[in-house]
């Protein structure tokens, strides 16, 4: 029972941080710890009890499996990052953005190629650095994931005065799919609230797009039948924290008191923008629709990012920590 509570114990502290506030980062590395913790702990107890009523070497089959699948999912995952960035660029094109996921994929297999690569002791410790760095970052982009997915079905439990619909680019002036996506996402919440809450939808003019984004996205919603009395425009901004900062100026200014607010974007983009708005003090909560599987890797890659740069402090500390003691150890 002693050691369970390695697992239960941070899973209380995760229920009430998740209950006081769920837009927190800091909930992700927990999650994340926990989830370790509870496979971890839980699977070493079911090894040890199946060699007490089976036998021994069927317990250590058991383990050696469970050994032989971590390189294994080491290996699947490095496959299907390089063919998912063939993807992206195949269906998304060759911008920086949809080639995340290959740059990860590459990375990945230098790290299993560099092992068969001739060595010496400046090497494998340079080696072991790259090691680090890779694993740091794998750990912040699967707390990403993790936390999100289960940030996402979580239900609204209060109702919402206002939906803001976050904006994306356009083609022309028509809504892409995964903007529509967005769209119809706040027109089902629009709905279930029984037509009651005020929609916002948010977006600027790109130097590419020929109409603003809220503009678009508002003859959307208009010619699926939305009454346009209850469609709030803002085409100012040009990112997701002026996407939500513009759109409290607007909400602030109608005078209703303590409202609560839907943010309605994309499923790998709802953490980053609920962090957003528990930062400039909007109430409530984001939520995300679907996305297309294929679009996913990157996209989490690219928030996983966004949060590094959000929280570059506290990152810098930790491999500040790291990287001097990597030096020492270097020129010992």
């Amino acid at each position: 029972m002693e050691l369970h509570l390695f697992w239960i114990l941070p899973a209380i502290l995760f229920t009430l941080s998740f209950l006081y506030e769920p837009r927190r980062l800091f909930n992700s590395y927990l999650f994340t710890g926990v989830c370790l913790m509870f496979v971890l702990i839980n699977s070493g107890v079911i090894i040890v009890h199946i060699g007490h009523w089976i036998n021994i070497s069927f317990s250590l089959w058991i383990v050696a499996l469970f050994a032989l699948s971590i390189p294994i999912s080491f290996l699947f995952s490095t496959a299907y990052l390089l063919y998912n960035g063939h993807q992206m660029m195949r269906f998304e094109g060759r911008r920086l953005a949809n080639l995340l996921s290959l740059f990860y994929g590459l990375a990945l297999t230098f790290s299993i190629l560099s092992r068969f690569l001739p060595q010496n002791a400046i090497f494998i410790k340079f080696l072991i650095l790259s090691d680090f760095l890779l694993i740091y970052g794998t750990f912040l982009y699967v707390s990403y994931i993790l936390y999100s997915l289960f940030y996402n079905v979580f239900p609204i439990r209060k109702k919402p005065d206002y939906i803001i619909i976050l904006g994306s680019g356009l083609i022309d002036d028509k809504v892409p799919p995964l903007l529509a996506q967005r769209l119809e996402k706040g027109k089902a919440i629009y709905e279930k609230f029984h037509k009651n809450p005020k929609i916002l939808v948010s977006g600027g003019q790109g130097s590419d797009e020929k109409i603003p984004e809220a503009q678009a996205m508002a003859n959307y919603l208009r010619n699926t039948g939305i009454a346009a009395t209850d469609i709030l425009v803002e085409n100012q901004s040009a990112t997701t924290l002026e996407n939500l900062t513009f759109s409290r100026n607007i909400l602030d200014k109608l005078g209703k008191q303590d409202y609560q607010t839907i943010v309605v974007t994309n499923s790998f983009h709802a953490l980053r923008a609920g962090i957003y708005m528990r930062r400039i003090g909007i109430k409530g909560r984001s939520i995300g629709s679907k996305t297309a599987f294929y679009y996913l890797p990157s996209a989490y890659i690219r928030e996983s990012i966004g949060l590094f740069v959000m929280y570059w402090k506290w990152h810098a500390i930790i491999l500040s920590f790291y990287f001097i003691v990597w030096l020492i150890n270097l020129f010992h």
